[in-house]
């Protein structure tokens, strides 16, 4: 006999099952999930940035700290902190950002914002970064002067002036700095601040530093970079181009604990020119008479702005100085500015390379220093590659709106961080008629690599549950003082990276997110060890070498206190 079931009843008998077990486990204050830790991965955002804010003084072991971080730029509403919010506060030096999961940069579309730095002792700065690619992770150094302990070529002052009498304040010569500038004060000049309201002071703090163009520590923190976007001509019109600079002075002032931004009548700037400063308009050098056109950068916003132009007179000394007057306070620039069109994307230009190399290397131990060249073949340091991927046959290394034209050419320099020792160089090139250029490298004796695999988790303290994280990890060499193969960083995505590493070194490594870094300390090479702890929130873990891959496996785990 066929038994035929109704499916009503079915469903009654299902749904009282049910109710009959949740009720039990209510009773019985059981959660059927107690013993269940969940893993979850976080890679839900884009275009990973870590930014390293160093000191503008290599020679100092000072790290910047207390900066204090703003974004603006047409995207600045796309970046979010690596936990996603909109607080942009450095982990000590560093600082991770991200664009939001809904966007979509590309060449032809990029999202574009600027970073701006200040802090109490550091002379504000800002730095343009242009996204156009959804994964790729990046990162960058800005260089930041400490007042106190200037980098090579630059040279500062403070003063305290009456604003009734008016005075001059002077930033005197240096061996590096044989220039010298001047800021006089009228007197009876009233200060303001940001809303333009009159500050009620009868004196004024004035601090001016100063930068000659004679070193590549003092051009390399040039505000923003010689790579300028969406510039205010006199006119009104902006446009995209490159500056070659004259010579830059950053001016502050404070009155009454408020930061002073304007004046009742202008003042005075006398920036000194060196001996040996050339036109690259017309490839003689500067005299008498001549003038230079004069520009002001607000670090807040990463603008710049046609001014005016600077007057070169002749001192008593028989120096060159280009004088001009100041309405308000920003970084103050002599430059000769380029700009035009290039049909190549901007300047995009990717780098071929040709080297002894084929094996794989560390490219953080490798760097590009960018030469801008003009008409007359001279060259001006415009920009420098953080890493340089040195193998044969790598078309990795590349730039983006390198330069506008008008007769300026690029030259690429190729340097090992071990000993600044020179490996090669392109020919000097259009970047505007030029999307692929060869480079030959001569690297000589690298070291013996090793690939990690990293395996990232982040147990939570506050509830069961295992984080695998999207975010940062630097890595520091302690082996030699970190002279070669002295850092590497890697993006985790949902906990997994991948580094290649000197084989045999002890690094100190760190992982940063929102806010809070974790440390730990390992040797890498083909036998078991164990992470230990350092500073900081302590990372645990260990590794482990499969010789039939000939790769190092380090899992790794920190504890998160505050898991959301």
């Amino acid at each position: 006999m066929k038994t035929v079931y109704n499916l009503k009843n079915i469903y009654r008998i299902l749904i009282i099952l049910v109710l009959s077990i949740g009720t039990f486990l209510s009773c019985q204050k059981i959660n059927p999930f107690d013993d269940l830790e969940l893993t979850v991965n976080t890679d839900i955002y884009k275009a990973p940035l870590l930014i390293k804010f160093v000191n503008a003084n290599a020679a100092s072991s000072t790290i910047p700290q207390g900066l204090k971080v703003t974004i603006s730029g047409a995207g600045k509403d796309y970046v979010l902190s690596d936990a996603g919010k909109k607080e942009y506060i450095p982990t000590d030096n560093v600082l991770s950002l991200v664009l939001n999961k809904n966007v979509s940069p590309s060449v032809s579309s990029p999202i574009e914002f600027t970073v701006s730095i200040s802090g109490n002792g550091y002379v504000s700065t800002s730095k343009t970064f242009v996204i156009t690619d959804t994964e790729l992770a990046s990162f960058y150094e800005i260089p930041v002067t400490k007042v106190s302990e200037p980098p090579t070529g630059v040279a500062s002052t403070v003063e305290s002036v009456n604003l009734t009498q008016g005075e001059k304040v002077v930033v005197p010569a240096t061996v590096e700095k044989p220039e010298v500038a001047e800021i006089t004060l009228q007197p009876g000049t009233q200060v303001r601040d940001a809303s333009g309201a009159t500050i009620n002071a009868n004196n004024v703090s004035v601090q001016v530093v100063q930068y000659t163009t004679e070193t590549t520590a003092s051009l390399q923190s040039f505000p923003g970079g010689f790579g300028a976007d969406n510039v205010i001509m006199n006119n009104g019109s902006t446009t995209d181009g490159d500056f070659i600079t004259g010579g830059f002075v950053a001016i502050d002032m404070e009155a009454d604990g408020k930061a002073v931004k304007s004046f009742s009548k202008p003042i005075q700037v006398s920036v000194g020119i060196n001996a040996d400063l050339t036109s690259p308009e017309t490839g003689e050098k500067i005299k008498e008479g001549d003038t230079i056109p004069t520009w002001s950068y607000d670090s807040n916003t990463g603008q710049w702005k046609e001014e005016g132009i600077a007057t070169v007179i002749r001192g008593s000394d028989g120096k060159l100085t280009a004088t001009f007057e100041a309405s308000h306070l920003s970084y103050w620039n002599l430059d000769w500015y380029f700009y035009g069109s290039c049909s190549n994307s901007g300047g995009t230009v990717k780098l071929n390379v040709s080297s002894n190399i084929s094996s794989n290397v560390n490219s953080y131990d490798y760097y590009g220093v960018v030469y801008l060249v003009d008409r007359f073949n001279r060259k001006y340091y415009y920009t420098q590659l953080w890493d340089f991927d040195v193998r044969n046959g790598n078309t990795n290394n590349g730039l983006y709106r390198a330069i506008r034209g008008n007769g300026n050419r690029l030259q690429i320099m190729v340097y090992s961080r071990r000993n600044n020792q020179l490996l090669g160089s392109t020919s000097v090139f259009d970047a505007c008629s030029t999307s692929s250029m060869p480079i030959t490298l001569n690297v000589p004796n690298p070291p013996t690599y090793i690939d990690v695999d990293i395996d990232f988790t982040a147990k939570c303290s506050n509830k069961k549950l295992n984080i695998k994280p999207s975010t940062w990890l630097y890595l520091f060499s302690l082996s030699n003082g970190g002279i070669y193969g002295g850092y590497v960083y890697a993006y985790s995505r949902s906990g997994l990276a991948t580094v290649r590493v000197i084989e045999g070194q002890t690094y100190e490594f760190y992982t940063y997110y929102n806010g809070t870094v974790y440390t730990g300390r390992v040797t890498m090479n083909k036998t078991s060890s164990v992470i230990t702890t350092s500073t900081g929130k302590p990372i645990t873990g260990s590794t482990s070498y499969n010789p039939a891959t000939n790769r190092v496996k380090l899992l790794a785990t920190y504890t998160a206190n505050d898991c959301k």
